[in-house]
């Protein structure tokens, strides 16, 4: 009878292609595809400012915010953690910069309070839950009431590299109603 450290020996050599590391053709050794999509996106389409709670995401692993109107026509302010309706600190990375040429989201300096931020700009959530997120504000409209239109991005991994391969979300933003960000 043959120990059973053989078996364990055995598994251990075929799966790693006989101490090489083994290699794309072995079914045993996970391949990343590097198509996979780690930034999810999807459309932000008019969503009306201090009404209801904004959650965005995966399936899994969401981030949650308002905003409201600061300058009609212009800019909005986005909410850190400091207030109950943002589940993320906030930064805004200013216009022409596009939020897919960063690298490192981690190094931004996030506040906990409110940033303003301009048509044009990026806002970028650093969630409590460790994921990061960004908004690309394409258009503020109004005063009172004000909606907002852009683009909603979301990274999978939870890493701050946003120039990934992004593919888009069957799972768009929505509102939650009111209340607060404390489940997400």
């Amino acid at each position: 009878m043959r120990s059973p450290y053989y078996l364990a020996a055995a598994v251990l050599f075929l799966a790693y292609g006989c101490g090489g590391g083994g290699g794309a053709d072995n079914p045993l050794r996970p391949v990343t595809n590097p198509n996979t999509p780690v930034i999810l996106t999807g459309p932000i389409d008019r969503i009306i400012e201090a009404q209801g709670i904004w959650v965005w995401g995966s399936a899994v692993n969401k981030l949650c915010q308002q905003w409201s109107v600061a300058l009609h026509d212009q800019s909005g302010w986005f909410y850190g953690t400091s207030n109950s309706w943002s589940s993320a600190d906030v930064y805004v990375l200013k216009a022409p910069q596009s939020p897919l040429s960063v690298t490192a989201a981690e190094n931004f300096e996030y506040e906990k309070s409110s940033v303003e931020a301009f048509e044009g700009d990026t806002v970028f959530f650093r969630g409590r839950n460790g994921y990061y997120g960004a908004w690309y504000i394409e258009k503020i409209d109004g005063q009172v009431g004000a909606i907002l239109s852009g683009t909603w991005y979301f990274k999978l991994d939870g890493g701050g590299d946003f120039t990934r391969v992004v593919g888009d979300s069957d799972i768009p933003i929505e509102d939650v109603g009111g209340g607060d960000c404390f489940g997400y």
